[in-house]
């Protein structure tokens, strides 16, 4: 599906219209800042797109419009949980239907907040009372902020991610630094590594980096431009490429979509969800990603 063949339903703003595919809502943004798409499904950014400037995050062309089922590519919510430590895998806040809040615009910015709260739906699988607010900041860089507050009586624990797919040239062509040294390694059945210069993407990766730098870079050769991603109340940053069998297998998603895509994700990382991130009643936690090119 390219993201500009969506079905028109209405005009929020001169900037802003809402659009559909297989009856999923989607905001759509054209300024004279960037271009960017949001499925209320999952309050999921589909594209972002500074002016001026290619694509920025990667859409698998396989992606799946389905209320049962993620959207491949994006920035899919992870939470109440990240990866298999529940079910289903990576929490149900990116299945689940967000609300458009409100928006504001200006010269500088473009803001959009989507909403998501307890319902019969979400304690069938997690039975607490919560209150979760994505807030998108878009302009020549894309700040976004998963914001979620225990509105219940009693403390839980969570872990999540803001799950960044980012598009570059060719993967083989494309390294990242500042992830730091020490990772779990997905791969290695969580096996605690070491690592020693740049992290090539030349192979199957699935790692946990545990104590990365304040900025993460990818140097997307291909593209000829460096992609920094500054994520705060984050434990961790999680990099995955799947590589080429494990993309074979994946019906939303083409044989080599592998090769233009890269995932540095800002990460509440957990073995458990008893060893999550505590909240309190009334207290909030936020989780941050902001992406933006940087001068070569």
């Amino acid at each position: 599906m390219l993201i500009n063949d969506l079905n028109f339903e209405e005009s929020l703003s001169p900037t802003i219209s809402r659009r559909s595919i297989n009856n999923r809502s989607i905001l759509k943004i054209q300024s004279s800042l960037c271009e960017a798409a949001i499925s209320l499904h999952g309050g999921h950014l589909l594209q972002f797109k500074p002016a001026g400037e290619k694509d920025i995050i990667w859409l698998s062309n396989k992606a799946i419009y389905s209320p049962e089922k993620a959207i491949r590519g994006g920035i899919p919510v992870c939470w109440p949980w990240f990866g298999t430590i529940g079910s289903p895998s990576h929490g149900f806040a990116r299945i689940s239907p967000w609300q458009l809040m409100n928006w504001q615009e200006n010269e500088e910015a473009i803001v959009i907040k989507l909403g998501l709260s307890a319902s019969e739906q979400t304690k069938a699988i997690w039975p607490h009372e919560f209150s979760a607010t994505l807030t998108f900041r878009l302009s020549a860089s894309l700040k976004t902020t998963l914001a979620v507050t225990n509105t219940g009586a009693i403390p839980w624990r969570w872990s999540g991610a803001l799950h960044s797919y980012f598009q570059i040239a060719e993967a083989t062509e494309t390294s990242i630094t500042g992830a730091g040294k020490d990772y779990i390694d997905s791969l290695q059945s969580g096996n605690k590594c070491e690592s020693t210069g740049d992290l090539l993407i030349n192979q199957s990766i699935d790692r946990v980096y545990t104590a990365p730098d304040e900025s993460i870079v990818i140097h997307d050769k291909g593209n000829q431009r460096r992609l920094s991603i500054r994520n705060t109340g984050s434990n961790a940053a999680v990099i995955w490429n799947p590589w080429d069998e494990i993309s074979k297998g994946m019906a939303d998603m083409d044989d080599d979509g592998y090769k233009r895509m890269v995932c540095v994700e800002s990460t509440n990382f957990a073995d458990n969800l008893e060893s999550g991130t505590l909240l309190s009643p009334e207290e909030t936690h936020q989780l941050t990603t902001e992406i933006s090119i940087l001068p070569q």
